[in-house]
């Protein structure tokens, strides 16, 4: 069997979605029913929630691929798409005074669609009728394409011209209601053209402050404002998980829910999408044809695992195969999967060994911790701003406590030396101990140690997506359950 090279940057994929090759991306896709209102074109909205890491990105570059594969309607001009981050949409308007919802929903109204004119003028080129010569006009305004050429030409001549008493001006009109021209380009048009907003990161930057609520929430509202309102417009987004459930207690979000996928991957699933990055390696660096006959991705995924891995790994006081390792070091996201492949496969190489073993995944631990621990700190600063200072106060202690040694590690090391001085968690006045171990428990630092009865449907690791009621109601805290910090945090915390 063909020997991979374990230190190739490209084995186990890009960590960004959005930065990878196109056709590497779709070599090692995984479908999965959760994908299937989001990649479905006769939706014309939908949002894909999920954790930082979990594939938002991947998932909107094969939504990308999917509309400009699809066969277009005979006599229509294929879908327009266009893939955009929020400060874009940002660059082209002064937002308004966050008090005002209608003002805001109008706001993002205007920029969504003057972003699509600029498109549709830049795919014009050259524009004829009054509509398209707006279009045109407006996008050489805000600098999206070049000036057309009638518009060029009379720069050369010196900005103005009369003709028979008609005078013609180099200075382009900006549309002065962009949602109104799109929707006059629109019946104007004989068939309706396809025109799909892909936007990613709307959380960037991300404050859970009601200002911050209400601009964003107010986004939500105008898509489904706008695909109601027009014939062609579709929209798909993605958002990170914990912004979503910040934006819920706005007016109209329970209007958005419906639209909305969340993006979990089951055990098996992180399984094949581990086969098929070693799969696609293969294919792409020419493995003997019936090597790769013989290997069936759904029958072989262990055999192709072991290609890179050690057979079995030992786990506490079992033997298990490596991708269970991986799934629960990574917290089931496969970028962070991706990124403790590469580097424990760089240890291997190191050590001139042709597989993967577990002491070169503790090895790669210190640094994963680190970069995870960032991870954790960027995600969800905004909802705690001393998140890094209870994070530490862990350090040096046990990785397993009962739900009364939890709450009474925090309030010894971290409560007491505060003197009470606690800010907000996540939007709320602090309250008591247990307010921070559910925001712990809801970040992914501490799991539900549900070893000793361990199922399909319930793994070992219990995290706040399948069981969001535990540390809440006090007449079941735990369900009988310890707590562990997270395999990824106990190395760099010691």
């Amino acid at each position: 069997m063909t020997q991979l090279a374990l230190d190739d940057p490209d084995l186990f994929g890009n960590d960004a979605g959005e930065d990878e090759d196109e056709r590497l991306l779709l070599s090692y896709f995984v479908e999965q029913p959760a994908f299937a209102a989001f990649l479905d074109p006769a939706r014309r909205l939908w949002f894909a929630t999920g954790r930082k890491g979990t594939g938002k990105s991947a998932l909107l570059v094969r939504f990308a691929h999917a509309l400009r594969s699809a066969p277009a309607a005979a006599g229509a001009a294929p879908p327009l798409g266009l893939q955009l981050v929020p400060s874009q949409l940002v660059a082209l308007k002064e937002p308004p005074a966050p008090d005002n919802p209608i003002l805001l929903e109008n706001y993002w109204k205007q920029v969504i669609c003057g972003a699509i004119n600029m498109a549709l003028a830049r795919d014009i080129g050259v524009a004829w009728s009054d509509n398209q010569m707006a279009l045109v006009e407006g996008a050489e305004l805000a600098g999206f394409v070049g000036r057309n050429l009638v518009g060029a030409l009379l720069a050369r001549l010196g900005a103005k011209l009369s003709l028979g008493g008609i005078e013609l001006s180099s200075t382009p009109r900006p549309a002065a209601n962009h949602e109104q021209l799109l929707y006059r380009v629109e019946r104007d048009a004989r068939q309706p053209r396809a025109l799909w907003l892909l936007l990613d990161d709307i959380d960037a930057k991300y404050q859970n402050s009601a200002a911050q609520q209400a601009f964003v929430s107010s986004f939500f509202s105008a898509c489904r404002r706008l695909v109601n309102d027009s014939a062609g417009i579709g929209i798909r987004a993605a958002v990170r998980s914990d912004v979503w459930t910040s934006l819920t207690v706005a007016e109209d979000m329970d209007k958005v829910e419906q639209y909305r996928s969340e993006i979990i991957w089951s055990a098996a699933q992180q399984r094949q999408l581990l086969a098929k990055r070693i799969w696609s390696w293969l294919q792409r660096h020419d493995a003997p044809a019936d090597e790769l006959r013989r290997l069936d991705l759904k029958q072989h995924a262990g055999e192709l695992i072991e290609l890179a891995f050690a057979a079995r790994m030992k786990w506490g006081g079992a033997s298990v195969p490596p991708d269970h390792v991986l799934r629960v070091l990574g917290g089931g996201r496969p970028r962070w999967i991706a990124q403790l492949c590469r580097m424990a496969g760089a240890n291997a190489v190191r050590d001139d060994k042709p597989r993967i073993a577990m002491h070169h995944i503790t090895q790669a631990m210190g640094e994963f911790g680190r970069r995870r621990l960032a991870d954790l700190y960027k995600e969800h600063h905004y909802q705690f701003a001393d998140l890094r200072r209870l994070v530490e106060s862990f350090a040096g202690g046990p990785r397993r406590y009962t739900t009364a040694e939890l709450l009474h590690r925090i309030d010894q090391h971290y409560v007491a030396p505060s003197g009470g001085q606690i800010g907000a968690v996540d939007g709320t006045a602090y309250r008591d101990p247990l307010q921070l171990a559910r925001f712990l428990y809801k970040c992914g630092f501490v799991y539900g140690d549900n070893r000793d009865s361990a199922e399909l449907a319930l793994p070992e690791f219990i995290g706040y997506e399948l069981r969001p009621d535990l540390l809440a109601a006090d007449t079941n805290l735990d369900d009988g359950m310890a707590w562990e910090l997270h395999p990824a945090y106990r190395n760099i915390l010691k």
